[in-house]
């Protein structure tokens, strides 16, 4: 660049080293408060529905669909699961509980499987094979709980034993045994000897039940993650409830799912900004051998996050989980000025300069070219801020500060550090000549080079038609994450979960498209509020009416018995002990079984009063419950959809009369064509379904467009600023050539990798413009000045372009360990993209500006003198 355009950087520099101290001191001032304000106004914001723009009829859909039922959106789900119903039920009830009990965390708790009334006709909800085998099993029980209803002591149970020791035993002889042993056992070894009687009457085999809770937060402000308060409460109360044996709780939701994200983010870019700091630490150390210079270096980089966390606050008001991955890529990016400054200065002192005149002389040379660097990448963020994308803005507000912060500390902080501690020693400069003579080659071999790059251009611009967006959240999340898991597991049982769709309708059974919805191939199952009623009730009556009359001796008992005492319980133990030594069986079922309990029988009636009473509770108490419950579920009558509970029916018709019908996926809507193909081809059918992943199909396309927008703003904008300081449409157009390349490059190696677009890691396409930009405008500018190959290759430029690309890639490549996996790809593409620059600004440039010169270069003394 001319000399005139770095004049008055030169001067600047110049006032800077005659006022060292003052501006060293001004800089840790506002560094101070820097760091104060933005630590006090930190913020995160995960809502997507704020991070873009939304107006189109699909938001609309789901607007209404907000309003109408508010309690169904961004809700926590507490899932309960395991193969003992019995267990899964009571843990449930705690937990219910627990969460109704925080009222002021929690405004709405619901759980279906929990409300008395399903519970009560749970025989009508059974389709009729599960009812048949219920009927059986209640057949089997039906001695047992005849005997408990008029005796609900020890007497009447262990009665149905003795009869069966004397006499026939009934059915089912052998399971009363085996919980009867199961229940003195546990007594016997501490932990209680409750016998879960619902699990004897619904057989579950190896089927697993599941109850959900459902939970809505109230909002909460001044949390840095969102919804911490809600999920710390969750998680707190969920640690200190008692969990059956056998009983797994997950927490799921569109609350946990957003919350797990940012709090992913955020580690990712705590982990990633530590990484950087030390990768950016060691490729100083091996590439500058200067103490000074990396402590210089290294501290600019900290006071450039600071300002620029605090000028995020100030303009911005928020962090978001794409603006948030600008900290980590401050450490490469903000180091990039200071490098080539840093570099150049130290040429300056090699070459017998003082202190001052190296600084003021490497202003001069390389000021212009490090502000046009600023201009143009600050460009090529601020072309998101025309987007749709508001969360994209941010970035660009955001990114656009931290790139004026990062040159204007290049030459406030550098020279004011390098004249109050000195200058530092002189080295002699590390060279690359491997690099030297393989650019030479190139320029040598160019009639061979360039159309042997072209054919690979050609190749990468045919691979570059198979890449494709993910618009879906779900491609950012760490997939191995609880909520998400919770999803999978949620969505594998045909549970309705968020990225379910919702049809609103004027009636119970909806819209008639829903018979054509529910016909698609990519649905599993239409759930209309008329669907929660039970299907065949006139059949299932029909038996319930036989397990009535079955049981009546058990529901209707025409005497009761009095409770026992101490002394009779202890009787009745010894009695029944006796009976079994008296009358040994010889049958291979019963015989070990009879023995195996007179044992355990034997064993309490040593242990006292306390542990036969808890050995009497356990076997009846329950059983007790039980016959309550079934004297209510065989008086159940035909349901309508007007007996259906207010805490169910208010969420299948709203207050206006709205009712809603839920299409759940049939495929894993983890991968996006799936969840493509369900939104589009419900969408087809019912065009108003919405729901989570109609709003990301809606948003994605958004992103789409704003992207498109996004890059042709930073490409126009970047051309125009270089054409019109470089004075140059042929050196414009040779800055922008390895972008090109480098973009045509990353698709391909993104296709080759299967790493598809999604909503974070799209934004590297308009980064590449706005951050590959300054390599080449250092090497197009030093061309300028020195007018060969040789001389360019061997001044400071090559070394200072491969240690700032090598430090933007430490940045870079430190995200991809970032558990958010949004962030992770941002670092993997943009890692395969800053290479490609590297190559493309060092190898390829080089060769096409000896091309436009029309000559190569031979070889030239390495020292050379501007």
């Amino acid at each position: 660049m001319p000399a005139d355009r770095s004049a008055w950087v030169a001067a600047m520099v110049g006032y800077v080293a005659r006022r060292a101290r003052l501006v060293l001191l001004m800089i840790i001032m506002l560094t101070a408060v820097a760091g104060w304000y933005g630590a006090e106004r930190f913020r995160m914001n995960s809502d997507l529905g704020s991070l873009i723009e939304q107006e189109a009829g699909w938001r609309d859909d789901f607007d209404r669909f907000e309003a109408e039922f508010p309690m169904l959106i961004d809700t926590a789900m507490v899932v309960v699961w395991g193969e003992s119903f019995h267990g899964v039920e009571n843990t449930t009830r705690r937990i219910e509980h627990a969460l109704r009990e925080r009222a002021d965390v929690f405004q709405d708790v619901y759980s279906p499987g929990n409300d008395p009334f399903f519970r009560d006709h749970v025989l009508l909800y059974l389709d009729l094979d599960r009812l048949q085998d219920t009927v059986d099993r209640l057949a089997e029980a039906q001695p047992m709980l005849t005997a408990v209803a008029e005796d609900p002591t020890l007497r009447g149970v262990l009665g149905v034993v003795g009869d069966g020791v004397v006499h026939e035993p009934v059915t089912g002889f052998d399971r009363m045994l085996d919980l009867l042993i199961e229940s003195a056992d546990g007594v016997l070894r501490g932990e209680g000897g409750a016998i879960a009687w619902a699990d004897e009457f619904f057989e579950t085999g190896d089927e697993r039940i599941f109850r959900v809770v459902f939970a809505k937060g109230r909002a909460t402000n001044g949390d840095l993650l969102p919804n911490a308060t809600i999920m710390t409460e969750l998680s707190k109360l969920l640690a200190s409830t008692h969990l059956d044996p056998g009983v797994t709780v997950q927490v799921g939701g569109e609350i946990a799912l957003a919350y797990e994200e940012i709090k992913a983010a955020q580690q990712g870019v705590a982990t990633a900004g530590t990484l950087s700091f030390v990768l950016l630490a060691i490729v100083l150390f091996i590439g500058i051998r200067s103490a000074r210079i990396i402590i210089a270096t290294v501290t600019l980089v900290v006071v450039g996050v600071i300002w620029t966390s605090a000028w995020a606050m100030l303009s911005v008001g928020e962090f978001n989980t794409l603006s948030l991955v600008f900290l980590a890529m401050f450490f490469g990016l903000g180091v990039d000025f200071s490098i080539h400054y840093c570099l150049r200065y130290e040429e300056a002192l090699s070459q017998g300069d003082d202190n001052v005149t190296a600084l003021v002389r490497a202003a001069s040379s390389v000021g212009g070219a490090i502000m046009l660097c600023s201009i143009t990448t600050a460009i090529g963020f601020l072309g998101f801020v025309a987007t749709d994308y508001a969360g994209l803005a941010d970035l660009g507000i955001i990114s656009a500060g931290g790139m004026v912060v990062a040159a204007a500390l290049t030459f406030l902080f550098l020279p004011a550090f390098f004249v109050t501690f000195g200058a530092p020693r002189r080295l002699r400069a590390v060279d690359v000549p491997s690099v030297d003579r393989w650019v030479k080659a190139m320029v040598r071999s160019r009639s061979f080079a360039l159309p042997v790059l072209l054919v690979l251009s050609a190749g990468a611009v045919y691979i570059d038609r198979q890449a494709y967006f993910d618009f879906s959240v779900l491609a950012l999340r760490d997939q191995g994450s609880p909520s998400m898991q919770t999803l999978r597991l949620l969505n594998e049982e045909g549970i309705v979960t968020d990225y379910s769709l919702a049809v609103l309708g004027d009636a119970p059974a909806g819209d008639s498209s829903l018979h054509r919805v529910a016909a698609l191939s990519v649905v599993k199952e239409v759930r209309s509020p008329e669907g929660f009623l039970p299907e065949d009730q006139d059949e299932k009556l029909t038996v319930i009416a036989d397990i009535s009359i079955l049981l009546d001796s058990a529901l209707n008992p025409v005497r009761k018995q009095e409770r026992l005492s101490d002394d009779e319980r202890l009787a009745v133990l010894r009695e029944l002990v006796a009976l079994i030594a008296a009358n040994p069986s010889s049958d291979e079922l019963h015989g070990p079984r009879l023995n195996r309990l007179q044992v355990s029988l034997a064993s309490l009636t040593e242990r006292g009063s306390a542990a036969i009473r808890s050995f009497e509770l356990g076997v009846v108490a329950d059983l007790e419950t039980e016959l309550d419950w079934l004297r209510r579920a065989v008086a159940v009558r035909a349901m309508k959809f007007e007996d259906l509970p207010d805490a169910m029916s208010s969420r299948l018709v709203s207050a206006n009369g709205v009712y809603l019908s839920q299409v759940l996926p049939e495929q894993d809507i983890g991968r996006v064509e799936n969840l493509k193909a369900f939104v589009e081809q419900v969408r087809a059918v019912a065009p108003d379904a919405t729901g989570r992943p109609v709003i990301e199909w809606g948003v994605g396309q958004i992103v789409v467009a704003s992207f498109i927008e996004a890059l042709t703003i930073a490409v126009i904008g970047i051309a125009v600023v270089l054409v019109v300081a470089l004075r140059s449409a042929r050196d414009a157009m040779l800055v922008l050539t390895p972008l090109v390349l480098a973009a045509v490059f990353t698709v391909a190696v993104a296709v080759v990798l299967d790493i598809p677009f999604n909503m974070a890691n799209i934004l590297v396409l308009p980064l590449i413009f706005g951050l590959g930009v300054d390599n080449g405008i250092h090497v197009v500018d030093r061309y300028r000045r020195v007018r060969d190959v040789g001389h360019l290759m061997h001044s400071s430029t090559p070394r200072a372009v491969l240690l700032s690309t090598l430090t933007t890639v430490g940045a870079f490549a430190s995200l991809m360990l970032s558990p958010h996996q949004g962030t992770a790809s941002i670092g993997a593409l943009l890692t395969i993209a800053v290479m490609f620059l590297l190559v493309f600004t060092v190898f390829v440039l080089p060769m096409l500006l000896s091309t436009m010169a029309g000559s190569a270069q031979d070889e030239v003394p390495r020292e050379s003198r501007e």
